[in-house]
């Protein structure tokens, strides 16, 4: 490691440690998007809940977002689509640790005190060279002083500079100016900033220019070719050095967890050699994407495979059946590290090496207590169990002086009942031997109610507290059975001639490894993968390639969620759905990522689900993303529930900020929902998650492809996607989908409207008619829950009256509902009211089809006469002047002639409409005829018809 380099490392890592905690922790975090309520505002101030509104600086995009203008949206789909806080502290990280590497490259005895202040003032500038973009302004217009002013006291920065940094709202403005080419020297400073502080500006804009390019899509300018040309090329860095990466690009969609993991290791391994993390580190969509320093890239890559390797989870592991049978898979160890390995067994291990048949218990119970009073290891029977039982469900529960005696019992108990595969082959001793070999030790007769026990296994368990029991007291038994060349020992290790029990334990630890280490060395190689036998007749499940036939997995391997009888019907397969032995071939690579998976799954707990569908989102993002973060390889997960969570004692509850300082797996153990309310549910629940960690997410049933997009689901049905518009979103597009997430679950929570309504409404060729359906059917039930959905369904109505993007059919409907208005007074007060015209005019026309009035002219009268009549008669008519002076019988001739000719005879084919097109068709007149009486210059006010007051 360069001294120099780890020095200003670990110095631009602490002053972005200080950033992000007076910064962001009390500042980002406290401008958020969304009105609080006054109840959520009361549960935040007691602790019980967080405040889970989106973050200010996080529902901005800082690259390839969107926008309403169509050539800008395709300039922005270019890039990568990034939060404007994640760009923003790629900024800081980058200008920072190029800065200060900078510097110390050219002098490594650099004052420190004056590298922390430089340092403070890059950070400054880098955090506010975006804030026009914050603010939504045009390129071509000066940022305002009193906008600069209050973004430095609202986000603390006058803090985090200190005292002894002093800069104006207009120097802070010209140094930010300085960052951008279009906007230098734009607007004039009385008192220019302190000398130093000018030249800083030339490694944020380097900075920002180096993250614009690697989010860019351009094939020949962007990604990683482009930023290793920008730094060839830029003049800001004189330490050459710098300029030195190689990048590291490796595509594995299968194995997700492992690239992890090597991402880890492999940044690990570039601050272990060299002292700076990598340039770019991202691992997303199945791609792993690295720049590492030149000079030391083979060094890196070789240690960070080994340690890699080494922290596989293949080390010795126990497995005990049902039945109580002990079996160690996965190495070889000596005497002291198998009891080092049985002192870090948890209880529910530990106490299953002593399972007895359920039925003994009764008989057994009193001599055991009388036996094992003295160790205080008289039997704790559970409340229940099944064909065996432990007297020792919980031996953390157990006095300390006990847990010793019942873990020197347990070394006993799992070498005399251990499973060894291969035992007879290797010359091992079968139980009855072992049995007898223990019992020629002990100075004792064993007693009789002991060896009248007729089960085998029970008795030899028993017989391991009777000898523990002994050797209490006696110190020349103990020596001799648990002691250094004791029995033990010489079972477990073997002697001169003899084979121990320990080359009898199987696994597929060591060949897993190699094959992980192989198959990544190709990759990085650029080489075809290959298999260890191309040659061999089994199939993985996953890969489906060629691995030996007999290596079938079984439950004891510990896969996450791949069944032993896992059954695909892919050709090649030897099993079938009448099979009756399982028989599930899984490649090493893969048994080492579903191993990892298991270990994942197992820190973040909860309930497995099946095999989950694979859910990308980056652990890091920007330049130097794994500056600060834990060195310990530790990576915590976070369910899309944990995400989600506001409630602080339910559970695990992600703050904020958690994602910036540390290595996070976003929802990676999720399977997509099946049903269309959990569909909706989880989609709404992803959505939210994208926004509030700040960090895109994209979904796979497939194997993954790049996506530029924030929100991305291969699979996305068909109903979701024509809801929400698309299935990939910008971070803009994003609370827009929201909304429509939220509409959708109150038609599917609304008793009358449900799922075939839902399906309407997703559909663009029936949306129209679903909105006015919906929108009469909420407006009839009155509810104030739903008012905020009645009118975003009246701004819909409108904005599609507008566009004219209506049917032919439902623009007649609406044309109708518009005549209706000139011959009704708008005084109604009831739905039957508002529907008056359209039922005259369908009752009408269906009685005269049934009594067989088929020609036109006839029917247009009966019609217009039918509701001249009753509308005076229920004086219900408008007057003249909404139709122009037109008599009240003129205005219902030309209403009749509209509805024969383009409803009866044209959308309805003269026939009557099914009730469910009927109740269609009914609210698109209704919510036509009251549009167009509130649009009306009336001296009367409508009773509750306006669509306004409705909504």
């Amino acid at each position: 490691m360069t001294a120099w380099m780890e020095t200003a490392t670990r110095v631009a890592g602490d002053i972005y440690r200080e950033f992000l905690e007076q910064v962001i922790d009390k500042g980002v975090l406290n401008e958020r998007i969304g009105v609080l309520s006054d109840e959520n505002r009361r549960k935040i101030q007691r602790g019980t809940h967080i405040d889970a509104r989106v973050l200010r600086l996080m529902a901005v995009s800082g690259k390839g977002g969107w926008h309403s203008d169509l050539s800008r949206r395709e300039q922005f789909a270019r890039s990568i689509n990034v939060t404007l806080l994640d760009h923003l502290l790629s900024v800081i990280r980058g200008a920072m640790l190029l800065a200060a590497l900078d510097w110390l490259g050219r002098n490594p005895e650099m004052d420190l005190t004056l590298l922390q202040r430089r340092l403070r003032v890059i950070a400054v500038i880098a955090f506010l060279h975006d804030l026009d973009k914050l603010l939504q302004l045009q390129r071509n217009i000066a940022l305002p002083l009193e906008e600069v002013s209050d973004a430095m006291g609202r986000y603390r920065l006058n803090e985090f500079l200190g005292d002894d940094i002093r800069l104006t709202p207009e120097q802070i403005r010209y140094l930010i100016e300085q960052v951008e080419d279009t906007q230098n020297l734009r607007s004039p400073v009385r008192e220019l900033p302190p000398r130093e502080f000018e030249s800083l500006t030339g490694y944020v804009a380097l900075a920002d220019k180096l993250d614009g390019i690697w989010l860019s899509g351009d094939s020949e300018k962007g990604g990683l070719t482009g930023v290793l040309k920008r730094l060839q090329t830029d003049q800001t860095l004189a330490t050459h050095i710098l300029r030195e990466w190689k990048p590291l690009e490796i595509v594995d969609p299968h194995h997700p967890f492992l690239l992890d993991e090597l991402q880890c290791w492999l940044s690990w391994s570039s601050v272990q050699r060299v002292g700076v993390p990598p340039l770019i580190e991202v691992h997303q969509d199945g791609r792993l994407f690295l720049l590492l320093p030149l000079q030391h890239f083979d060094l890196i890559v070789d240690q960070a495979l080994k340690r890699l390797c080494a922290d596989l989870p293949f080390r010795l592991e126990l497995s005990i059946s049902n039945r109580g049978v002990p079996a160690l898979y996965n190495g070889q160890p000596d005497h002291q590290e198998l009891q080092a390995f049985i002192a870090d067994l948890e209880d529910h291990t530990l106490g299953s090496l002593f399972r007895i048949k359920t039925d003994l218990k009764d008989t057994l119970t009193p001599p055991l207590d009388a036996l094992l009073k003295e160790l205080d290891l008289q039997p704790r029977w559970p409340g229940n169990g099944g064909a065996t039982i432990t007297p020792y469900p919980k031996p953390s529960d157990l006095p300390i002086a006990a847990q010793e005696h019942l873990q020197r019992a347990a070394h006993l108990v799992l070498l005399l009942n251990l499973k060894l595969d291969g035992a007879k082959k290797l010359g091992l001793s079968d139980y009855s031997a072992r049995e007898v070999a223990l019992l020629a030790l002990v100075p004792a007769e064993r007693p009789e109610w002991l060896s009248k026990i007729n089960d085998d296994a029970t008795r030899r368990v028993v017989t391991v507290l009777w000898v523990t029991a002994l050797a209490q007291n006696d110190r020349d038994l103990e020596a001799t059975i648990w002691g250094d060349e004791g029995l033990l020992q010489r079972w477990l290790e073997g002697e001169e001639n003899q084979p121990g029990f320990r080359d009898g334990i199987t696994g597929r630890g060591q060949q897993v490894v190699k094959a992980v280490e192989r198959h990544f060395r190709q990759l990085l190689g650029g080489l075809r993968i290959t298999p260890e036998n191309e040659n061999a007749t089994g199939r993985c499940l996953f890969t489906d390639e060629p691995v030996p036939f007999d290596e079938r997995i079984d439950e004891a391997l510990g896969l996450y969620e791949v069944k032993v009888s896992a059954f695909s019907g892919r050709d090649g397969r030897v099993e079938s759905i009448t099979s009756e032995r399982a028989h599930t071939n899984v490649s090493p690579v893969a048994v080492a990522e579903h191993k990892l998976r298991a270990q994942a799954h197992g820190r973040q707990g909860g309930k497995p689900g099946g095999v989950p569908t694979l859910i990308s989102s980056p652990t890091t993002s920007g330049l130097f993303g794994g500056l600060r973060l834990p060195g310990d390889q530790s990576m915590a997960a976070l369910s899309l529930y944990d995400l989600s969570r506001q409630e602080v004692k339910k559970g695990t509850v992600y703050q904020g900020t958690e994602i910036f300082q540390g290595r996070y797996r976003m929802a990676r153990f999720e399977r997509m929902a099946e049903k269309v309310e959990d569909q909706v549910n989880q989609l709404r629940m992803l959505l939210q998650a994208t926004r509030r960690i700040g960090r895109p997410i994209h979904i796979f049933r497939g194997l993954p492809t790049f996506q530029r997009a924030f929100f991305y689901y291969d699979a996305m049905p068909r109903m979701l996607v024509d809801l929400i518009g698309s299935n990939s979103l910008r971070l803009e597009q994003i609370p827009e989908a929201l909304d429509q997430l939220v509409l959708a679950q109150t038609l599917l929570d609304t008793h009358g409207l449900g799922y075939d309504v839902l399906r309407r409404y997703a559909t663009p060729n029936t949306r129209f008619g679903a909105v006015c359906l919906v929108w009469c059917h909420l407006r009839d039930r009155d509810e104030s829950s739903t008012r905020w959905v009645m009118s975003r369904l009246q701004h819909e109505f409108l904005q599609q009256l507008e566009n004219r993007t209506m049917s032919t059919e439902e623009g007649a409907l609406v044309r109708l509902g518009k005549l209706a208005a000139g011959i009704q007074s708008s005084r109604v007060s009831s739905t039957n009211d508002e529907l008056l015209v359209f039922k005259f005019c369908m009752e009408t026309a269906t009685a005269a089809r049934a009594a067989g009035q088929d020609d036109e002219q006839s029917l247009i009268y009966a019609v217009a006469g039918e509701l001249e009549t009753n509308l005076t008669r229920k004086g219900k008519a408008a007057a003249s002047k909404y139709r122009e002076g037109q008599s009240l019988k003129d205005g219902c001739l030309e209403l009749a002639t509209f509805f024969v000719r383009e409803i009866w005879n044209g959308v309805l084919k003269r026939r009557p409409p099914s009730q469910t097109n009927r109740r269609v068709f009914g609210s698109i007149y209704r919510m036509a005829f009251l549009q167009a009486v509130r649009n009306r210059p009336d001296d009367e006010k409508p009773a509750e018809s306006a669509i306004a007051e409705g909504a």
